[in-house]
Formats: structure tokens, C-alpha cells, sequence
């Protein structure tokens, strides 16, 4: 079995080179790796060519005019002919076994996606948490409703399930993991799980932006709306409670950043008899005051006693 390893890189002169090295690293070694530059204007391109002659690693670079992570994610996709993908950012990185051990358990089963175990690395090098995927009976809509379907570069993803809805959405600038997973999901996919930690997601200062928070809890809205009226259709026996909590505690973030556009949608996809119930982001102290003030009144509340 193939697997291509699809890496779009912006500006990644500082880690692409460990980058390469942890897929140089792989005991997995029937790969095929593809870089594609997403017009970086600093020394990219260079050092992927460097440190693909000095680890003796073929690399085929594909260079485009800036256009996103997802679009050089798409370019990747067509230029690839592994059975899965190995989506890898520029500054993630791989443990040694990763590729291995995934390749036999998606042999076993032969899942859509196989959602991956992750540890986030801090700026200073220290590890922050570890996400761990538990196997066994899982609810898969609520799943994705709350982010719990790993993010891109643990993952593995069928080649083919991925080119038959369409790719990576290129005009999404947030919440881009999970729209894909979602129109798997709605187009039949399987998922299976693996709690081996074999990824290290780094942070990065520069990646880090607080200018567009609003927009994209807005794009998060959206699509858990979409996917609550997906489930909703063809699951008409399932309680929507718990997908319209998601929803509202998603809203009440969104007030915190536009409070406008937060009514606006707390009237446009809540029933209105909806009353929301303790989660983690709604205590029984706001509960109470939710029900004798409403929703503007708990917010200003909330405010007011700054919390």
C-alpha cells in the first residue's frame, strides 16, 4: 500500500526541515512525498530542496500562487496516487512508527478516515496535553459536532473518499477539518480510531491570529447548524437537545466577539422553545439567570460580574 504525504508550505523556511526529517524517519517507507509551496516569499522552497539532496529523500515540489493551506492541500491531491493520505503541516511531526502502525490498522479495516492520537508541543519546546482517541462505541455526529475527530495531520484520509466529495473547501478559512469530515460522514464514510500518540502538533506564535474570531465562530456555527439538520433528516428518531446545546454554547462565544451577529443566529437556528441546560460552558448559575432574563439579560449578567 502507497501512502502520499501531502505537505503545503507558507513561509516554513524555519521547520520544514524537521518536518522532512520526521517523514525521512518513517520505518513506513513505501511513501510518496509532495510539497507544494503556497507562494512563500521567504526561503522555502530552497530548504526543501536542501534538505530533500541531504536526507536522500525524494520530494516532488509543486509550486502555486498564495492561495491557502486548502487549495495547496487540493493541488497535492491531485498530483498524489497513494491509497491514503498522510495531510502533514509544515510544522507538525511525525514519530518514527507513525505511518507503520496506521498502515496496519487501516489494512484491518480499511476505514474512510482513521482519526489519530496528538500531543501539542509549545512554543519553548514543552508539551502542553495529549488528545487520545479511545476505539470502541462512539457517537460519531456528536463527535463532530464537538471537535472530537482530531484535526489534519494525525489523521489518515482515503485518497479516493477525499477526491469524491470534492476536496478541501478552498473558500473556508476556518473550521476547514471538520467540513471535510462532514461531507464524508454524510456520503457514507467509515471512521476508525487509533490511541497510539505518534503526532506532535507544534505551536507557533505567528500562526496564532485574534483578528478574525468572530468570522470564524460564525463558520463554526454554520456548520454544526448544518450538521444538526443533517442528523435531524435522516435521524429523525434522535434527541436534538444535545446538538442545539453545542450550537448555543457556540453562540454565547460568539456574543463575546459580535454580539449582533449572535443574536442573529441564536433566533435563526434555535427552536424557540429551546432552554439550554448545564454543559461546560453553561453553568446552573447561568442556567438561572438564562431563565429569568433571558438570553441578553444572562449575557450582560455575565458581564457585569465578569465572567
Amino acid at each position: 500500500m502507497l501512502i502520499s504525504v501531502i505537505i503545503p508550505c507558507y513561509n516554513a523556511a524555519g521547520h520544514i526541515e524537521g518536518c522532512l526529517e520526521s517523514v525521512k524517519a518513517q520505518r513506513f517507507t513505501n511513501l510518496e512525498v509532495i510539497c507544494v509551496d503556497d507562494g512563500s516569499t521567504d526561503d522555502t522552497c530552497l530548504i526543501v530542496e536542501r534538505t530533500a539532496e541531504r536526507l536522500s529523500l525524494p520530494v516532488r515540489s509543486i509550486q502555486q500562487p498564495n492561495a491557502g493551506a486548502a487549495a495547496a492541500r487540493n493541488k497535492g491531491l491531485a498530483a498524489a496516487s497513494g491509497a491514503y493520505i498522510q495531510f502533514l503541516d509544515a510544522d507538525d511531526r511525525l514519530a518514527p512508527q507513525k505511518l507503520e502502525h496506521q498502515s496496519e490498522l487501516v489494512q484491518r479495516t480499511r476505514p474512510t478516515v482513521l482519526v489519530g492520537s496528538f500531543r501539542t508541543i509549545s512554543f519553548d519546546g514543552s508539551p502542553v496535553r495529549e488528545v487520545v482517541q479511545r476505539p470502541g462505541e462512539r457517537d460519531i455526529w456528536m463527535d463532530l459536532m464537538c471537535q472530537r475527530l482530531s484535526i489534519t495531520s494525525p489523521n489518515l484520509w482515503e485518497r479516493s473518499a477525499v477526491l469524491s466529495v470534492n476536496g478541501w473547501d478552498e473558500e473556508l478559512g476556518s473550521s476547514q477539518e471538520y467540513d471535510l469530515l462532514f461531507r464524508l460522514l454524510r456520503n457514507g464514510a467509515t471512521i476508525a480510531f487509533d490511541d497510539a500518540v505518534n503526532t506532535e502538533i507544534h505551536q507557533r506564535r505567528e500562526s496564532i491570529s485574534h483578528t478574525n474570531l468572530a468570522s470564524n465562530w460564525k463558520r463554526f456555527i454554520d456548520l454544526r447548524v448544518r450538521i444538526r439538520d443533517h442528523v435531524r433528516q435522516v435521524h429523525s428518531e434522535r434527541d436534538m437537545r444535545p446538538f442545539d446545546q453545542v450550537i448555543f454554547d457556540s453562540i454565547r462565544v460568539l456574543h463575546g466577539h459580535d454580539p449582533e451577529a449572535a443574536l442573529a443566529m441564536l433566533h435563526r437556528t434555535l427552536p424557540k422553545d429551546f432552554s439550554p441546560g448545564r454543559s461546560q460552558t453553561s453553568g446552573s448559575g447561568y442556567i438561572l439567570a438564562h431563565r429569568l432574563l433571558g438570553f441578553k439579560g444572562a449575557e450582560r449578567l455575565r458581564r457585569m460580574l465578569g465572567k
